[in-house]
């Protein structure tokens, strides 16, 4: 596997695994230059209404205003059939592409809050759509910011 690239998962936001579902999966893997190499999949799971009104109330209120709730509704993926397209189609790719380092850009953003917080204030705002995929775009293109203007090489003098 080279080392350059960086996967990107958004799968489990928000999830109490106590009383939680599933409701989305996403993946983007990207290069050391945060260019996509692959995306997907981008799966929205079938849940019930009642496991819908199980959850916190941050998470009804934000799924339901991005659209989920009601993609989730509607969907005919269930949770087994999610995992088994999952595992078949893009775990045996995307197991290649792994290594042992993951790129927590929470932890990233929070850094640059701290050690350089002129140049985080200019760092793209997020839309906060609260979608799986979205928010893995919107991350990548944290990092890009990131990248080109707080981790560029020093200029030769």
């Amino acid at each position: 596997m080279s080392s350059n690239r960086i996967p990107s998962f958004s799968m489990f936001q928000c999830l109490n695994i106590e009383v939680d579902k599933i409701l989305e999966i996403a993946c983007v893997v990207t290069d050391g230059n945060l260019t996509k190499s692959i995306e997907g999949p981008d799966l929205v799971i079938n849940q019930t209404k009642e496991c819908l009104d199980k959850m916190g109330e941050w998470c009804q209120e934000h799924h339901a205003e991005s659209g989920l709730t009601e993609k989730v509704l509607q969907s005919t993926i269930s949770e087994q059939e999610a995992e088994k397209q999952v595992i078949e189609k893009y775990m045996p790719e995307l197991a290649a592409l792994f290594s042992h380092v993951l790129v927590d850009v929470s932890s990233v953003s929070a850094l640059c809050s701290c050690w350089y917080p002129r140049a985080k204030q200019r760092a793209p705002r997020k839309e906060n759509k609260h979608r799986a995929l979205d928010d893995i775009k919107e991350s990548i293109a944290e990092l890009k910011f990131y990248k080109e203007h707080i981790f560029k090489p020093k200029s030769k003098k």
